[in-house]
This record gives structure tokens, sequence and C-alpha cells, in this order.
């Protein structure tokens, strides 16, 4: 038969630490990459409108070449400050002449790009996410500053229609 022994106390194997620094550096570059940065908390209070055969502009995103103007009721404030009651926001400001201050941002934003943007004018990405209860006069306006301006390139936000999951965008 075998022996048992009862108190004999054995040290515990100390802790391997020399691949600490690997796993250390292995967490940091997943969410390095893993993570992206938050747009602006808009300040208008959005709805999206539903549509079919969307673009999913994501991989533009990640370069800079899209910028947001956000349209819809103010979340603090008047609304009738506002022509219409429709609040614009550029840039985490409410602008306080709403869709006219449009052509001014829009050229300072450009000539403020930073040098690994290189896009032309033209193939920089307006894109409007807006109220649906939003009067497509203004989006008409809008979009008629922007190609004066020769910033042809805009895009509308919305939901992808029948879908629950607003997370499913098919690619055009």
């Amino acid at each position: 038969m075998s022996k048992f022994r009862k108190n004999d106390e054995k040290p515990a194997p100390g802790i391997n630490t020399s691949s600490l620094p690997d796993i250390v550096f292995m967490l940091l570059f997943f969410f390095m990459v893993a993570t992206t940065t938050k747009e602006q908390d808009p300040l208008v209070k959005i709805k999206s409108a539903k549509g079919n055969g969307l673009t999913d502009l994501t991989p533009f995103k990640q370069r800079g070449e899209v910028d947001f103007i956000y349209l819809g009721a103010p979340i603090k404030g008047d609304e009738n400050k506002f022509d219409k009651g429709i609040a614009v926001q550029f840039d985490g400001i409410i602008a306080p002449n709403g869709i006219d201050y449009l052509k001014k941002w829009k050229v300072e934003k450009f000539e403020n790009k930073s040098d690994d943007v290189t896009a032309p004018r033209e193939n920089i990405i307006t894109c409007f996410k807006a109220d649906e209860k939003v009067p497509m006069g203004i989006l008409f306006q809008a979009r008629k500053i922007l190609q004066d301006l020769n910033f042809n390139s805009i895009a509308y936000s919305a939901q992808e229609k029948g879908n629950k999951s607003e997370y499913n965008i098919r690619e055009q």
C-alpha cells in the first residue's frame, strides 16, 4: 500500500513573469485596433430616417474624409430661436444662423485639414445626420451650398429599413 503524507509542505512554485511584457503589449495592441474614436455628441434630437440599399461610410471615417452635420430640434434651448425650429450642429456647436453658416464652416474645415487627408475637395464626403421630421427644403438648401463650393460628395445617414438591427448595412 502507499503511504500518505500529511504535513509535508512543499513551497509553491514561483510565477514566471518573463512573458508579462509580451502579454501587456498584446493587450495594448488589441485595444488600439479594436476601438474607434467616438463621434461628437449630438446637441440636437435625431431619429434617423429608414432606407434601403445603404452604404457603410466606416472606411471613409477612418481616413478623416467625412464631415458630419446634425440637423434636428435642439436638445437644450428654445426651438423658436431657430429657423423652422431646426437647429444645425457643426463640430460640436450649434450655429446661430443655421444653414447659412455652412459655407464658412466647410471652407475653414477644408483649409485646416491635416496633411494625411489627400482627397480633393470634390471627394470629401459631407454626411447629414438629420431627424426624420427635418423639412427637405433645408437639406436641399444645404446641398446647393455644398455644390456651389464644389463639395459634391454628399451622404445622408439612415437606418436599414426592415431590419431590427442598426448594424446591418449593405454596401453598394
